[in-house]
């Protein structure tokens, strides 16, 4: 039953990228090729809540016993069975397992090393369609399955680590953006503050003296050609004036930046 053809395709699924869902499907769809059942539910460990939950299901019912009764994963039989080391194998089952749908049941415990991954459960409404001979069959199952669990965990962690890891690199990301964009605007409020102190005395000396003759008796075209002077420098003044207030907000303004040095 459990050959060398199963082994490679589930070695297949393994190397797909595939999410749990299409996983755990895609190992039923081998799984009803090696052995013939009429309702099959995998179970598996949450590893928060430490209880067995469906992953995936075949057949119209979930396949169970005792559903009623508590044990240390879980309530039914599978809850009891996670605690074995074995499969467990119900040949022949009477009324109430008919009731299920199935007479014969075989339950497998799925353990990597010393940790429970989960529980397997196979139903089938022909009694005495399971028997013993089968139990070497269900071990190398439960391995297979057991390692396919684990390897998506794995998987899962990685990816949880991945999306932490993008999650805080975006935030560097950000945060570097932001620093740099400081660095720029606080290197042109202190280049502005420099220019203010290079720029604003030449430009009141000009407006100065500029007024001053503009006092004095010129004649006309001298006169209109020192009011060019002064509204120009009265103009670029201004201009400084405006780039102080930027730098002064930017909390720059008393980085002074010697223009003799650039």
């Amino acid at each position: 039953m459990i050959g060398l053809e199963f082994l490679q395709k589930i070695g297949e699924i393994l190397q797909k990228s595939l999410s749990s869902e299409e996983t755990y499907s895609a190992v039923f769809d081998i799984l009803d090729d090696v052995i013939e059942f009429d309702a099959a539910t995998l179970f598996v460990v949450n590893s928060t809540t430490e209880q067995l939950e469906v992953v995936e299901s075949r057949g119209e019912q979930r396949v169970d016993l005792a559903s009623e009764v508590p044990f240390s994963k879980g309530g039914g039989l599978s809850g009891w069975v996670a605690s074995q080391r074995e499969p467990v194998i119900l040949s022949t089952m009477g009324a109430d397992g008919g009731a299920r749908g199935f007479r014969s049941f075989v339950s497998v415990p799925l353990w990597s090393g010393d940790k429970l991954e989960g529980v397997l459960n196979l139903g089938h409404g022909e009694p005495g369609f399971y028997q013993q001979d089968i139990r070497a069959d269900l071990e190398k199952l439960g391995v297979q399955l057991s390692l396919i669990i684990e390897q998506l965990r794995l998987r899962e962690d990685v990816r949880a680590k991945n999306d932490l890891l993008e999650a805080a690199l975006e935030e560097l990301r950000s945060t570097q953006s932001v620093l740099v964009e400081k660095e720029r605007l606080a290197a042109t409020a202190q280049l502005v503050v420099a220019i203010n102190h290079e720029i604003n005395n030449p430009l009141t000396s000009v407006l100065g003296y500029s007024e001053l003759v503009l006092r004095d008796h010129l004649p006309e075209k001298h006169r209109r050609d020192i009011q060019t002077i002064y509204d120009e420098a009265e103009r670029a003044s201004k201009i400084v004036q405006n780039l102080l207030f930027f730098a002064r907000r930017s909390g720059t303004e008393k980085q002074y930046l010697d223009l003799n040095a650039i």
